[in-house]
């Protein structure tokens, strides 16, 4: 083969991968067809999954707690990291749509109102005490009391000892079975409803929430 001759091979070849680089262009650009868009709006958007929420007593604000996936993007490989940070509780305002994060842990039960301006919640702090948390919905102080079980006497009597979120102590008789709240008129209420050691409901401990204490 003459040099001419290879020439004009070459010029073919360049000019054969020019026009296939030229179709991939065009058709990268063209829509996706039916079932490709269908398969794009069936995955995932996110990699948080909606665990609880609650609206405010005035219906004003809505709170929310996510668990989020473990995500290398994220958490990169500190497992450590994740496990301490893999739920988060924020606030969505039902007006504008906005959403504002509070607080980002582990381990926590279902946020509950306390009020408008204040949420609480439980943390697992071992087999015989609950931590529970106070967050101001607004600036996100944050405050940490604790819920402590243990028992007395012979008959090995079940009593509940309470550190609120304002240094003050509480002793009170059985264990806490669930945290609630209430709002009566401009009063707000904490409820805990108490189970004695044969699980049998002995009624509510109810505390007066000011804001700044709680009072019995």
């Amino acid at each position: 083969m003459n040099l001419k001759h290879k020439l004009n091979l070459n010029l073919i070849i360049a000019l054969f991968g020019l026009i296939i680089i030229i179709f991939i262009l065009i058709f990268s650009r063209l829509p996706r067809n039916q079932k490709d868009t269908e398969l794009t709006k069936n995955e995932p958007q996110t990699l948080k999954e909606l665990q609880y929420e609650e609206l405010s007593p005035n219906s004003s604000k809505k709170i929310i707690s996510y668990n989020f996936a473990f995500d290398l993007s994220i958490f990169r490989d500190y497992y450590k990291d994740y496990f301490n940070n893999d739920t988060v509780v924020s606030v969505l305002d039902m007006e504008d749509s906005s959403e504002n994060y509070i607080f980002t842990g582990s381990r926590i039960g279902e946020p509950k109102w306390l009020g408008n301006d204040h949420v609480f919640f439980t943390s697992y702090c071992g087999s015989s005490c609950q931590g529970i948390y106070l967050v101001n919905v607004f600036n996100k102080e944050t405050e940490q009391g604790v819920l402590s079980y243990m028992t007395s006497g012979d008959d090995k009597l079940v009593y509940t000892y309470f550190q609120d979120w304002f240094g003050r102590d509480f002793k009170f008789d059985g264990w806490v079975d669930d945290i609630r709240s209430d709002t009566v008129g401009d009063k707000i209420y904490l409820i805990f409803y108490m189970r004695n050691d044969e699980q049998k409901s002995i009624g509510q401990k109810r505390f007066l929430f000011t804001g700044k204490s709680l009072e019995e």
